[in-house]
């Protein structure tokens, strides 16, 4: 099939209509797609390397306490289950959160960003009241930077605090690209 031939009157400015597409003013769908909005590029590498500097700072504080459990008496406390298991899982769903972040999905940075303000809110207020111990006390040991456990949850507070500010910025600030193809 062939395309009508231009029409005399006023000449055709902009991409012609295809055979069985919606006219301009049909109200469907346009023939020239719209570029997907990405997360913000810079932010969202920022972002990334940030989740997954905090993951290692999980995991090395994980590590620490399946060390210190199996020195002292061989028999891991609740405490020190609770540490493992949620240092494992936490810096598991970091690094998911941050492969999404990386490939520039906006829920992905939003996912991180969520994430990472629960582990720093857990981590500060949270762990006190559920533990009983004075929140004085709970800061003085996570800034303290006294034992390697201690410096492992400061630094992956702290990175995780950045990290919450550079995949909001990612996920709020949009970049659009032509689609591929």
């Amino acid at each position: 099939m062939q395309p009508n031939p231009p029409q005399p009157g006023f000449p055709h400015y902009g991409p012609t209509a295809m055979e069985g597409a919606p006219t301009q003013w049909g109200g469907g769908p346009s023939p020239v797609a719209r570029p997907k909005p990405r997360a913000n590029a810079g932010a969202a590498m920022a972002a990334g390397v940030l989740a997954l500097l905090t993951a290692g700072m999980l995991v090395w504080f994980a590590l620490y306490n399946v060390v210190h459990a199996t020195g002292a008496s061989g028999r891991w406390s609740g405490i020190e289950v609770q540490n493992v298991v949620g240092g494992v899982i936490t810096a598991g769903l970091l690094v998911v959160a941050a492969g999404f972040t990386f490939a520039r999905r906006i829920p992905g940075a939003w996912t991180l960003c969520g994430l990472c303000l629960f582990y720093v809110v857990a981590s500060i207020a949270m762990a006190p009241l559920v533990w009983g111990t004075p929140f004085g006390t709970h800061l003085k040991w996570i800034f303290g930077f006294e034992k390697s456990n201690g410096v492992a949850t400061a630094l992956a507070i702290v990175f995780g605090a950045l990290t919450v500010i550079m995949a909001a910025i990612a996920g709020s600030v949009k970049s659009y690209e032509k689609p591929r193809g």
